[in-house]
């Protein structure tokens, strides 16, 4: 291509020197064409060598210890702390909850080997002492709390733990009582079997993920800073899955997008509605929302691990899927719009926002009366390639206008690119622990488009992988925070054995 360039480069000079009509349409042509054909060589090659590139599925890494089998006693256990609602502000259901599992893990709570502490009123922090103080500990998250649910729209009632066709629904199956208790019986499993951790551990379930881990995630990280806890060898939070639907495609949140929220302000004259001439202010705000919920944020498409991830998956595909994915130099625009179409993937290419309230400042308004001050409230998810000012300065470009003002509600901290490779102990171990007991196709790193908890522990290690032990199946999405969520009995096994197996891997010196 550079040769190509070049030669390009060099026409307007060469046209100078050889200005007759004939030779410029001759030289256009001859260029035009020698152009055409580098690029389709390019893109031949580039796909030869990525998307036909000879790949097999991942090498199932056999473990020396034994995988997890689960009981009707595992089973029932999951289901009955399912039944807990323990939605924001239930402070009972809550303190009930942290009871059960007291009670339900004796060999955790009863090991010399382990601490478990109550932060924030209900969250909790576990130290699982290791023997060898030279192994930098490492720290696994989760949380307590579940979204709301309506239940006229589920299935089955959405805190009884109820199994149908092989599934368990309740509210939290997927996000995330799954991974707490799937942490505390691969803990427990291994405990009761004799193991020994060489290697700290430190588990962290905050009780206020819905409200951004404000005083149980940032009170455990305090905590651990005020004990003089410097470092961490990695820590892993929930976050992307297995990609059933993909030929079975793992992914490993690397870095993830962070919040953003913003406040769209217009200030104007009230009044009775039948005395008044123009827009309202609800009028300019409402054009305000119609214009940035009509115009994305720019594509940030092969700025971050996605355009490894795609790489990745190009051997996969079909022919023409093999063309784009090997291709993102070229046809970035047209894989943008296609994966701008799904939701998950939009929100790994760019920033995204919703506005997810309007309101005035007035009190009490009147019937006919015109409100005076009027704002939406608008959350961004910030793509970790931009920057705060990138996604404010879009907003005053888009909405045009000097009477709506912009102003900042809260922004966390924008999230760095972990390290992934072979050469790192934290993501491989992760890696491994996937395949041993997912044994998918093709594991990739990628951008998490949620922002997580580990966001509160960034000071202690920048080594930050998000991965939920989940077959994520079609549908699958609309069930996290919406109706029916579920999960299978054999995907609730595989959480265990995952965390079991991470716990191994990770009390070895390296992987």
């Amino acid at each position: 291509m550079e040769y190509i360039l070049t030669f390009v480069s060099s026409l307007p000079l060469f046209l100078l020197n050889n200005a007759s009509l004939e030779n410029i349409v001759h030289t256009t042509i001859l260029i035009l064409l020698t152009f055409c054909c580098g690029v389709i060589t390019y893109v031949t090659v580039r796909t030869l060598a990525i998307g036909y590139k000879s790949t097999k599925p991942c090498q199932n890494i056999q473990s020396s210890e034994k995988d997890f089998e689960i009981s009707e006693t595992v089973i029932s256990r999951f289901q009955q702390a399912l039944q807990f609602k323990t939605t924001l502000g239930e402070s009972k259901e809550f303190s009930n909850m942290i009871q059960f599992l007291k009670e339900g893990f004796k060999t955790i709570h009863k090991s010399k080997y382990v601490t478990m502490e109550i932060v924030a009123d209900y969250s909790l922090l576990y130290t699982v002492s290791g023997s060898n103080k030279s192994l930098t500990p490492y720290m696994v998250l989760g949380h307590l709390d579940v979204a709301t649910a309506e239940p006229n729209f589920w299935t089955l009632p959405p805190f009884s733990g109820k199994i149908k066709d092989g599934y368990i629904y309740s509210r939290g199956t997927m996000d995330f009582k799954n991974g707490v208790m799937g942490i505390l019986e691969a803990l427990d499993d291994l405990l009761a079997n004799g193991f020994k951790p060489s290697r700290t551990i430190y588990i962290s379930f905050a009780h206020d993920k819905g409200n951004d881990g404000q005083n149980g995630a940032t009170g455990a990280s305090q905590l651990l800073q005020d004990r003089g806890l410097k470092k961490l060898e990695f820590i892993l939070d929930q976050g992307c899955t297995v990609a059933g639907e993909v030929s079975g495609i793992a992914l490993i949140g690397v870095t993830e997008n962070s919040i953003l929220d913003l406040t769209l302000t217009v200030r104007g004259l009230g009044g009775h509605s039948a005395l008044r001439f123009g827009p309202t202010p609800f009028g300019v705000l409402a054009k305000a929302v119609s214009k940035i919920e009509n115009h994305k944020h720019p594509s940030m498409l092969g700025q971050g691990p996605e355009k490894e991830m795609l790489e990745k998956m190009a051997p996969v595909m079909n022919i023409w899927f093999k063309i784009l994915w090997s291709n993102i130099w070229l046809f970035k625009p047209i894989i943008t719009t296609m994966l701008s179409i799904n939701p998950k993937m939009n929100a790994m290419i760019r920033s995204v926002h919703n506005v997810t309230n309007i309101n005035t400042e007035q009190m009490d308004i009147k019937k006919y009366q015109i409100a005076e001050n009027v704002t939406a409230h608008v959350t961004i998810h910030v793509h970790p390639s931009q920057t705060v000012s990138n996604v404010i300065n879009h907003f005053r470009r888009v909405i045009n206008d000097k009477q709506v003002e912009i102003s900042t509600m809260y922004r966390s901290r924008i999230a760095s690119m972990s390290p992934y490779g072979e050469g790192h102990f934290g993501y491989q171990t992760v890696y491994r622990s996937i395949q041993q007991v997912f044994q998918p196709y093709l594991i990739s790193p990628a951008i998490f488009p949620i922002e997580s908890s580990s966001s509160r522990y960034h000071m202690f290690t920048n080594n930050i992988y998000r991965f939920s032990p989940l077959i994520n199946d079609p549908g699958d999405d609309q069930r996290f925070h919406g109706k029916n969520e579920r999960i299978s009995v054999k995907n609730y096994s595989k959480t265990i054995n995952f965390y079991k197996h991470l716990m191994v891997n990770a009390d070895k010196a390296s992987i």
